[in-house]
């Protein structure tokens, strides 16, 4: 079902408020605000996102030297008398040589070095792995941890103390910007996760309708996809050490996107919107081979500058994956990646008071250097080289659009499942196989439960102010649908983002099935996703939104 507002602005309201000078100059309204989604010191340790690999997991727990400041109880939880649901787990769970609780949470230390968290209220729960030695960021043989002051410390076997503390390059953070025009407003956001499931974002929407009302319609929110941020979105095939830790994902990044959205609607002044496009050489097809490999290598940057201090707000658009680079201790890492790197550049050289970052359509673009920061560099030079060019002003109405299109699932038979689940269940410890025996587990499962969806949607949204348009794509889209949905507008500025409002799979084209590439099929696995998208997915999402004409 397609949601539809429109709504014409009379100017003479802008002209009885402002004056005919202001008039001359501006017909929207705009604010903005940011927040840090920062992990606090709880939950002690946190999985980051985006890679299977290493099979034992990347957590962002780091053991730095602690000087003596006062003593540490190391027995108090192995002395405690544990009982209920706390000792039955504490049953199932082998080699574990010490033990700490906090906030309704059970801790263990294991023989094997390993870190262990438990929710003894959740009676079908299990045991999670929450860090482990990695010769990096978790060099240290414990052999006793403690908390204290609601922080986590360990002490090794050479009887020294240990503090632990996120690993972070603490740039994580979650933007907004609201415009006006009229009784009409719309809100982007941009947060530094890899992605959210389509219920989370939903939720929020809901929550700013109930206390603004504000459509959902009116509200993208886009993840910038970095592979370097905490998990916050069921990975279901990857192992429960990578599911979203509660604490965080309900405690941090949720209040944080409300915060923004809410803050943004509040400093809301009267603004000047101008739009430009430059060109970047920061990425190339990861994926793809052959004659006339797509890239759109556009990078789009919406102005907003407001009339009376003159404060200045962009928010820039590229396709391309922050996934660089998972090796050493850049691995375990919390970072925002170069998106990051070149929001600070813009906001300390560019006289950007605020930088808000959307993920273009870059599901099969990697960047061409494994250096985050060349590439945040590079980026930032690119978008300072159209902030120098005349950039064209936005005039016109505000209007919206939410749309899905439903793809049939394809679904295995069982028989083909339990072949698939037999054929990869070879207890060799290769991650790839045991993610193919989890995936054919959880098909397994929902076929038992009555659960197995029966569609696979793809939303589509559209967000028009004045002679600009931005397409939001859900799920991770690669390049074509970009340089696809631009053709359909030629003669109109068209930016299109991916990884809107839900990020449940790869958006593949007929090329990518075809060539057997990650984006194309084995990614579905991965997604924990029923099948995969049909062959021509693409022609008709580009046919949808032509017809439509959103």
């Amino acid at each position: 079902m397609k949601i539809q507002h429109r709504f014409i602005f009379i100017g003479l309201v802008i002209v009885g408020f402002f004056g005919p000078a202001v008039q001359a100059q501006q017909a929207y309204f705009s604010g903005t605000a940011k927040a840090s989604i920062e992990p606090g010191s709880f939950p002690f340790s946190v999985a980051l996102a985006g890679y299977g690999y290493p099979r034992g997991g990347r957590f962002s727990l780091e053991w730095v030297k602690r000087e003596a400041k006062g003593r540490l109880n190391f027995s108090a939880g192995n002395k405690q008398k544990w009982t209920g649901h706390a000792a039955a787990a504490l049953a199932k769970l082998e080699g574990a040589i010490s033990l700490a609780s906090y906030k309704g949470r059970l801790f263990a230390l294991t023989a094997n070095n390993e870190l262990m968290r438990y929710e003894p209220k959740n009676k079908n729960g299990s045991w999670i792995k929450f860090a482990g030695f990695n010769g990096l960021s978790y060099p240290i043989h414990l052999k006793a941890i403690a908390i204290s002051g609601g922080k986590l410390y360990g002490l090794d076997t050479n009887n020294m103390v240990f503090e632990g503390r996120h690993k972070t390059d603490g740039n994580l953070s979650v933007s907004a910007v609201a415009i006006a025009k009229g009784k009409q407003t719309i809100v982007i956001a941009g947060a530094d996760v890899c992605g959210f499931n389509h219920n989370f974002i939903s939720a929020i929407k809901q929550e700013i309708f109930r206390k603004h009302r504000i459509a959902p319609s009116a509200i993208m929110i886009n993840a910038s996809h970095t592979h370097f941020a905490p998990s916050t979105q069921d990975w279901t095939t990857w192992g429960a050490h990578q599911l979203p830790d509660s604490v965080y994902l309900n405690g941090v990044v949720r209040p944080a996107i409300v915060k923004v959205i809410e803050c943004a609607i509040r400093n809301m002044k009267p603004s000047v919107l101008a739009f430009g496009r430059g060109k970047t050489a920061i990425g190339s097809n990861r994926s793809l081979e052959g004659a006339a490999v797509p890239y759109d290598n556009d990078v789009d940057v919406l102005s907003i500058e407001r009339i009376k201090d003159h404060h200045k707000t962009i928010v820039f658009l590229t396709g391309c994956h922050p996934v660089f680079k998972n090796e050493g201790i850049e691995g375990f890492t919390l970072s925002a990646n170069y998106p990051g790197i070149t929001k600070a550049l813009l906001e300390k050289e560019a006289g950007i008071s605020d930088a808000l970052f959307l993920q273009g359509c870059g599901g099969d673009i990697n960047p061409v250097s494994t250096d985050h920061v060349k590439t945040g560099k590079a980026l930032a030079a690119d978008i300072k080289e159209i902030l120098n060019r005349p950039m064209e002003q936005l005039t016109g109405s505000l209007t919206f659009y939410l749309d899905s299109l439903n793809f049939p699932v394809n679904r295995w038979s069982n028989e083909r499942i339990s072949a698939f689940r037999k054929e990869n269940d070879n207890g060799k410890g290769d991650v790839n196989a045991e993610k193919d025996v989890r995936w054919a587990d959880l098909m397994l499962d929902l076929d038992k439960r009555k659960q197995m969806p029966v569609t696979m949607p793809v939303y589509l949204q559209t967000i028009n102010i004045g002679n600009w348009k931005l397409v939001g794509l859900s799920r991770e889209a690669v390049t074509d649908y970009s340089i696809g949905i631009k053709k359909i507008w030629p003669e109109k500025l068209v930016s299109v983002a991916g990884y809107c409002n839900d990020v449940s799979s790869y958006l593949p084209t007929s090329r990518h099935m075809q060539a057997g590439t990650y984006e194309g099929l084995g990614s579905f696995f991965w997604y924990g996703q029923p099948s995969v998208f049909p062959v021509d997915v693409y022609e008709k999402i580009i046919d949808k939104i032509k017809t439509q004409n959103y």
